[in-house]
Formats: structure tokens, C-alpha cells, sequence
């Protein structure tokens, strides 16, 4: 198995999966997103949707943007 650049993955890897939010849905409790992926997925470059996406357990990554070099914990 392999990454969109090609490069070999394994159980264990911490991965980042680049995606478009194409609705937002908020109630008392909860905020949750649906996305779209930005790679397409082989064999046929069709990009996936997730829904239902929790925002808690995303980081956005808008140009600008710093990302944490740990992923371990959240800042």
C-alpha cells in the first residue's frame, strides 16, 4: 500500500488526507463537516466524500497555516 506520492505505508503512520468541506452542520452539541477529497483514489482518479466529519478531529490547512510537527496532541 502507498500514498498518493507513492510512498510505502504502514499500520502505525500518521497520515494527513487533503479535502475540500462542502457542507457544514452544527447543532447544541456537535459541529460536523462533510468533505471531498482533493487526490483522487486509484484506480480511477474519483475523489471520496466523507460525512458526518467531526470538527474536533480535523486541523485546517489553508495556505498560511501552521500544522504542529507532533501529532500527538492537539495545540
Amino acid at each position: 500500500m502507498h500514498d498518493a506520492k507513492g510512498r510505502p505505508l504502514k499500520a502505525g503512520d500518521t497520515v494527513l488526507i487533503p479535502a475540500t468541506i462542502t457542507e457544514l452542520g452544527a447543532g447544541e452539541d456537535y459541529c460536523n463537516v462533510s468533505a471531498k477529497s482533493i487526490y483522487g483514489r486509484r484506480p480511477d482518479k474519483a475523489n471520496e466524500t466523507f460525512n458526518a466529519i467531526n470538527t474536533g478531529v480535523m486541523l485546517r490547512a489553508n495556505d498560511g497555516d501552521e500544522l504542529p510537527k507532533d501529532f500527538s496532541k492537539a495545540e
